[in-house]
């Protein structure tokens, strides 16, 4: 965490929760963070989990684990799953709350679920827990779901983040009242293109209240509340 101290780091996640708060994408009280309960999860993934390759930082991580602890989801959807990496710090800060919960994860790539799968069994997941090989458009059109968080972090090869406004539009439909949209990498120059088009889709969509981008590192992460 370079020279920053777990007090500036808890610092920092609390901040970026306040900020939610005040442009109205959060509503409910917001626990401060914990350090003891996120390093119980990270001693579960990050000596454990197989990651060939990650853009999610340590502060990122302590985000994602607090964003479900916080908002504790009923129903977590996460298109572009990979090996389950980030996905996992929502799994597990869900888990630090009340009732059961269910989650899915897609991703076309078969091996990196079969290491997602892997991954997930040091969890030890409360929840019903589904990681599946497939196009996130195709199973959103044919699931009968209802979203309370949506994760998106899908990035082919040819199409890179393109297909995030593909997958909201898919998505809309199955979204609570209050659901939250997290879209992970609008900062990353290289898709600047692919996130105008995002943006634009969630400002021309009544059905989508505020949305903040927040800096945490180089790739950021986007949070959109659903009216």
């Amino acid at each position: 965490m370079n020279a920053l101290t777990q007090r500036d780091v808890g610092a920092i996640v609390d901040a970026s929760f306040a900020i939610l708060t005040s442009c109205g994408i959060l509503k409910r009280p917001v626990p401060s963070f914990e350090p003891s309960l996120y390093e119980a999860a990270q001693g579960r993934i990050e000596p454990h989990f197989e990651v060939p390759q990650t853009t999610i930082s340590p502060l990122m991580r302590r985000f994602l684990f607090h964003f479900a602890r916080a908002t504790q989801p009923q129903f977590i959807y996460g298109a572009g799953t990979y090996v389950g990496f980030a996905f996992a710090w929502l799994i597990s800060g869900r888990q630090v709350g009340d009732g059961d919960f269910n989650a899915r994860g897609v991703d076309c790539d078969s091996a990196a679920t079969i290491i997602a799968r892997r991954n997930m069994t040091w969890l030890e997941t409360i929840g019903a827990l589904d990681l599946r090989v497939a196009d996130a458009l195709i199973d959103l059109e044919s699931s009968s779901d209802s979203i309370d968080l949506l994760f998106i972090d899908v990035d082919a090869v040819d199409t890179r983040k393109s297909l995030y406004t593909d997958i909201l539009e898919c998505a809309k439909p199955h979204l609570r009242s209050g659901a939250l949209i997290l879209a992970h990498d609008p900062l990353v120059a290289a898709f600047r293109n692919d996130f105008e088009r995002f943006f634009a889709y969630i400002g021309n969509q009544d059905c989508f209240g505020p949305n903040c981008i927040l800096p945490l590192d180089d790739c950021g992460i986007s949070v959109t509340v659903v009216r």
